[in-house]
């Protein structure tokens, strides 16, 4: 049975889902939000915790394939997003610090990246500072761009700040329970259904990365991709600061704790080889600039690029008015996920909507944003068909601890890995999309190339738009199961 119908459930509980449940609620509307994983657990969680408003190439990106006026808007809709984010952690006493953002060019050819983009972000209105060399990065760089006083703040901590100002206003947030299916009622009752429950609501937010329903194709219009993340001790004093190296961009951050974080590697779910060794590139990386960094931990986190190449955030196509969702935030998850939740919030609350929400809803996707998507299609779709070894039952034990891999046998493609002692086997073709799974070393996940689904060992979903797990099999060589031979 469902629960009282409530106004609002919103799906994840990111900066997105609890900054649009909060204003929901503020606005008068009884609200849930339905985590998977307990506050701070998702990507958000996962993040540098850096809230800025300078991304990286962004507005470089904007100049070549989006008009002029959806490039300020776009500014417009991280300034909106920075300020609430701000007032929100000075109201609540959050633990925070201010740094200057900074992207540079660490080696000469990259140096016209960075004029391009204080070209491209000063016609879209944000005012950047341009230096040629500056005393204030200890490490060789070749041009400079700077933003003055951003933010870094403890991810747990802007979450739970957010989680607490949510629960204070009304919303009720349940923890642990995935969504397995939504039941779309337009201009009725739709009914969103989890492993433990059912919850009815005259509307639905989809707050979880990439829309779990597979309506208007935008798990065709985003790509999802990782980046891998360092953190670890350094006496160097770094700000907040992007370097365009030759192996592409790394950012770098202080912690809340103290410490250096770095990000980097950014590449598509599935692909490209060990993500341990992407780590070590993050770590040489960050090594250049900060050259006693002590690494203490890596990890890896997801996002999803647009095609477009601004977020999608509204109404979802062919949901009848009963769905809004937000997904392809580029890595700039925080700025641009407390805008979503304005403007989606504002929307269902009947308010006047921001100018520049308004803009971009009506933005055109250019032809060469077409072809950006298409030929990432294709190499997804390539993965599907991509020919794997027979692993005779002979070769398991050469697997080590926190290895995997993917090979045939008679009854099909099978995932196998070894971690904590313990070999398992599950169905090789993601529940989603039926891509081929690929092993994600860094974090002992089983990683899907075409829809950015992420699976445990046992095959239970982690992550992205599946709703159901990898179907457990027999190991090749156990009693009953096929040789693989």
């Amino acid at each position: 049975m469902a629960s009282d119908v409530v106004d609002d459930v919103v799906v994840g509980a990111g900066v997105v889902g609890l900054t649009t449940a909060l204003l929901l609620a503020r606005g008068g509307h009884r609200v849930v939000v339905v985590t998977a994983e307990p506050v701070g657990g998702g990507s958000s969680g996962r993040s540098l915790g850096v809230v800025s408003q300078l991304h990286g190439t962004a507005y470089r990106r904007l100049s070549a394939e989006s008009a002029r006026k959806n490039a300020a808007a776009y500014r417009a809709m991280n300034a909106a997003g920075f300020a609430l984010l701000e007032d929100l952690l000075e109201a609540t006493g959050t633990a925070h610090e201010r740094h200057d953002a900074w992207l540079v060019a660490s080696h000469a050819d990259g140096a016209v990246r960075v004029d391009d983009e204080h070209l491209a972000a000063s016609r879209a209105g944000l005012r950047l500072e341009k230096l040629q060399r500056s005393p204030e990065l200890p490490f060789e760089h070749h041009g400079a761009l700077r933003l003055r006083d951003q933010i870094v703040v403890d991810p747990a901590r802007l979450l739970s700040a957010l989680a607490i100002a949510a629960t204070e206003a009304g919303v009720r947030i349940v923890e642990r329970e995935r969504v397995v299916d939504v039941r779309v009622r337009p201009k009725a009752v739709s009914v969103v259904e989890t492993g433990q429950g059912e919850y009815a609501a005259r509307h639905v937010v989809l707050a979880t990365g990439t829309p779990i329903l597979d309506r208007g194709l935008y798990a065709l219009k985003t790509a999802a991709f990782r980046m891998v993340a360092v953190t670890g001790a350094s006496t160097t004093e770094l700000p907040v600061v992007t370097a365009i190296g030759p192996e592409g961009s790394t950012t770098a951050s202080p912690t809340a704790d103290g410490r250096l974080a770095a990000v980097g590697q950014a590449h598509a779910v599935g692909t490209g080889g060990s993500e341990l060794h992407r780590a070590d590139r993050v770590e040489a990386a960050l090594r250049r600039m900060a050259p006693d960094f002590v690494r203490a931990d890596a990890w890896s986190g997801q996002d999803y690029r647009p095609f477009n190449p601004i977020a999608f955030v509204g109404l979802l196509p062919r949901g009848g008015g009963a769905v809004s969702f937000a997904s392809g935030f580029d890595g700039w998850g925080l700025t641009q996920g407390a805008a979503a939740g304005v403007r989606i919030s504002r929307d269902l609350l009947g308010l006047h909507r921001p100018a520049w929400a308004t803009t971009i809803g009506r933005r055109v996707t250019r032809p060469r944003s077409q072809t950006v998507g298409l030929a990432a299609d294709v190499r997804a779709a390539s993965e599907l068909v991509s020919s794997f070894r027979r692993l005779a039952p002979t070769d398991l034990p050469l697997l080590r601890d926190g290895q995997g891999v993917v090979h045939r046998t008679d009854d099909g493609l099978v995932a196998t890995s070894l971690t904590g002692d313990v070999l398992r086997s599950v169905a090789a073709s993601c529940s989603r999309a039926g891509g081929i799974v690929a092993w994600n070393d860094l974090e002992g996940s089983w990683d899907c190339p075409v829809c950015g689904s992420r699976f445990d060992v046992d095959g239970s979903v982690l992550e992205g738009g599946a709703r159901g797990p990898l179907r457990p099999v027999a190991t090749p060589g156990a009693p009953g199961a096929s040789s693989g031979r």
